[in-house]
Parts: C-alpha cells; structure tokens; sequence
C-alpha cells in the first residue's frame, strides 16, 4: 500500500498537469480578434479639467473644482479584428466647486455616446483608439442659483486604451477617455456675473469585459 499511495498521487498530479496544458492550449487557438459582441462595466477616475474651460474670464478664473470617481458601461460588437462599434455610458459623482471662500455647489455629469474603436489586434493585448458622438447631461445643486449649467448638449468622446484577454472571454480593460462639449457655464455673484461655452471631462477607466 506504501508504493500505491505515492503512484497515485503522480497520477493525479500528471492528469492535472495534462488538463491545464490542454486548456491553454486550446485556449491558444481561440482568436482574440474574433468578431462578436461584448460588455464591459468598470470605474472611472476623473481628471480635473473643468478649470481649463474657465479661463478668459476673471470671476470664472477664480474657481476651484474637486475630483470625483464614477462608474462607466458599455454595450458593442466587433465587426472584425480590428474594427468594432459600441455605445458607451459614464456617470460621475458630483464634483465640488468653490469661489474663493464660497461654496458654489456641485456639477455632476452624465455622458452617452455611440463611438467607432480601431483595434490593433496583438494576440492577447490589443491597444485601441476610439472616437465616438452623443450627448453631456449635467446637473447642479447649488445655493441661490449661483453656479449654472447647460443641461444637456452635444458631446464628443475620444479615447485610447487595451484590452488584455484573460481568458478567450474575460478581459481587463484601461482606459483614458475625455467627453468634449460646447455646453454654456455660467456664475452669478455679489461680485458679478460671467459665462463662457465650453465644458468637459477626462476620465481614467479601469474595469473588466466579457466578449461572446
């Protein structure tokens, strides 16, 4: 029975080793750039670039946006190894802003669009860039209507980031994304009032995929 129990225990350890060489090598043959629809969920980090768009004008000049995180989704089909089409949705958590010493607020934002992504297919990893059109949903809670934004208006996505296949279906995904819009932006204070056309946000997106 001494002899047994080792000889078993090789066999096990062989038929495992045997089953995991077989599922990669299988695993080897799937192409990662097949055609195919996918999903993907994932978080976002923002950039803080709402300052950037206030500039030209003193009073906007003068006020201090926070960071926000937020979650991103989207839905879409590869038309082949290197081309696919998708619609994209990000929500981010109300960023504070501040005049001087004011309180002014917060501005949250919702983002859709509909975006073409060109692939480099390399096997596992495929880096990406896309570029996509929709719409910028904004809302603020702000004291005495001090701090106001245009609530919906054209958007337009651009984008680079890689898919890294886990599996022939499970992906993580990374991503820097940024959503421009001609949305109007305005303040109105004791110290007077100014707007300015231009508004946006920048997002670095990490999350997991599944590909059909």
């Amino acid at each position: 029975m001494k002899s047994i129990r080792p000889s078993l225990a090789v066999v096990l350890v062989l038929a495992v080793a045997s089953f995991a060489a077989r599922a990669a090598r299988a695993d080897d043959d799937v192409s990662f750039g097949r055609s195919g629809a996918y999903v993907g969920v994932g978080a976002s980090r923002s950039f803080n670039v709402i300052e950037a768009y206030l500039s030209g004008t003193p009073i906007l000049e003068d006020i201090k946006v926070s960071d926000s995180w937020g979650v991103n989704t989207r839905a879409g089909y590869h038309l082949g190894s290197w081309f696919a089409l998708e619609g994209e949705y990000e929500w981010l958590h109300p960023f504070n802003a501040r005049l001087r010493n004011a309180d002014l607020g917060s501005i949250s934002f919702q983002s859709f669009s509909v975006n073409a992504r060109v692939i480099l297919p390399i096997w596992r990893f495929q880096p990406y860039f896309l570029l996509g059109a929709g719409a910028l949903f904004s809302k603020t809670d702000t004291p005495f209507g001090l701090l106001q934004v245009e609530p919906t208006a054209f958007a337009g996505r651009i984008g680079v980031g890689l898919d890294a296949y886990l599996t022939q279906n499970l992906y993580l995904n990374l991503g820097i994304e940024g959503v421009v819009s001609p949305a109007k932006i305005a303040i109105v204070t004791g110290l007077g009032s100014a707007s300015t056309h231009g508004l946006g946000t920048a997002t670095f997106q990490f999350g997991l995929g599944w590909h059909f």
